[in-house]
């Protein structure tokens, strides 16, 4: 057997075909020999010894199925145009808040018409890949926000970690000092923002309908006012969440808002850090948005998606992709299987919990989230840099949802 891998500009494509063994997938691959299908992902820094890589080309000895791989780290523009000119691949691994997009163009298939089988996953991580009743591919993993602190800032400081914005608010404050910032967050004009800033305006009783609501209001408040008094940075405008992540990891931060997929390198830093809920504004803990990553087939010939829905059910086959979520550090999309990692690794136990409550981005306003997305992050950006009040900023976003 051999690894074929070709570098292209920003991707990667490759036909990953090894002797590992998984667990048997639905449909078996006797009658598979021979065929071939193509998938497409935005893991660029995932090659074939990676989780990702092992899980694909054990799927491809389990199933006969050879896979020829690209990645793309604009998957999204590259899946429109290839839809123009109707040059798709077969399978698509893509971030959840976009399957909803594409269902809706007709590209993918619904798993009552591949034969996908996903009765077992957790119903509000499967809603990530519903619309108009139907649901399409299932989740290979998820991830949700949480607040991290670092336990020996907040010991010397006489702070437990805080339950609601008010205490929220007073520990990002005692807890800034010289190039220590009290809290930490990407408030990035990307997806990433929105994501970061949703436990916020969902926790202040907002809803994605409504963006320029008093409560969302209150939630873009928070974060300004931290950076005006300079308990959170303004830099936070530019940063992402690795970047964030390495503040917290330098000493520089004393909370930040981050998630699952930072457990790693945190651990591996020797960090002391905790990690609890991300407070909503009276107490309790906020909804968090679900992240994680679906595969997905796409429409072709109906022999041709048989085959990709055979491919697809051996990679959520939880014997099998529980290696990739262990690598990641993302929590298995199924009940028994999640409680099973939190047994293994208490560690998780926070984050198994708040997965079984993580809200999909889509799951209210289906294909009107990217719009949504974009007007939120427009303002948040505006508003943290102070070119707009908050209110001034979200309710010129809500007014460009109108039009």
């Amino acid at each position: 057997m051999k690894h074929r891998i070709t570098r292209t500009a920003g991707a990667i494509s490759l036909a990953l075909v090894t002797g590992v063994a998984l667990s048997a997938c639905s449909g078996g691959g006797s009658d598979s020999s021979a065929k071939s299908l193509t998938l497409w992902d935005s893991f660029t820094q995932y090659d074939a010894s990676s989780p990702y890589g092992k899980l694909l080309s054990g799927c491809e000895a389990s199933t006969g199925i050879t896979l020829e791989r690209t990645s793309d780290p604009d998957l999204t523009t590259k899946l429109l145009q290839s839809a123009a000119s109707k040059s798709t691949p077969d399978l698509v691994t893509m971030d959840n808040p976009s399957v909803a997009k594409f269902a809706d163009t007709g590209l993918f298939v619904d798993n009552e018409t591949s034969g996908l089988k996903t009765t077992d996953v957790l119903p509000n991580v499967l809603a990530a890949g519903q619309l108009d009743g139907k649901t399409y591919g299932s989740s290979i993993g998820a991830n949700t926000l949480a607040l991290f602190y670092n336990k020996d800032l907040l010991d010397a400081a006489g702070i437990t970690p805080p339950t609601n914005w008010s205490e929220l608010s007073a520990a990002a404050t005692k807890l800034s000092s010289g190039d220590v910032k009290g809290l930490g967050f990407s408030a990035a004009g990307s997806e990433e923002g929105t994501f970061q800033f949703l436990p916020f305006f969902w926790g202040s009783g907002a809803s994605l309908d409504d963006i320029s609501s008093d409560d969302a209001v209150s939630a873009l408040t928070l974060w300004t006012d931290m950076v005006k008094s300079g308990s959170a940075s303004q830099s936070n405008v530019n940063a992402n969440q690795q970047d964030v992540r390495d503040q917290f990891l330098a000493g520089k931060l004393g909370m930040m808002v981050n998630g699952t997929w930072q457990l790693s390198a945190l651990d591996e830093a020797g960090i002391n850090y905790g990690v609890v809920p991300l407070p909503a504004k009276d107490g309790g803990a906020a909804p968090s948005p679900l992240g994680g990553e679906f595969v997905e087939v796409v429409v072709s010939d109906p022999a041709k998606q048989k085959l990709s829905a055979e491919f697809a059910q051996c990679m959520i086959e939880p014997d099998n992709l529980k290696p990739w979520a262990t690598g990641q550090s993302y929590i298995m999309p199924y009940a028994d299987a999640a409680a099973a990692q939190a047994t293994e690794n208490p560690a998780l136990v926070p984050w198994v919990e708040a997965i079984s409550v993580a809200q999909g981005r889509t799951s209210d306003l289906g294909v009107a989230y990217p719009d949504t997305s974009k007007a939120l992050y427009t303002a948040i950006q505006e508003a943290l840099t102070g070119s707009k009040s908050p209110k001034a900023a979200l309710d010129d976003a809500a007014a460009s949802l109108k039009k």
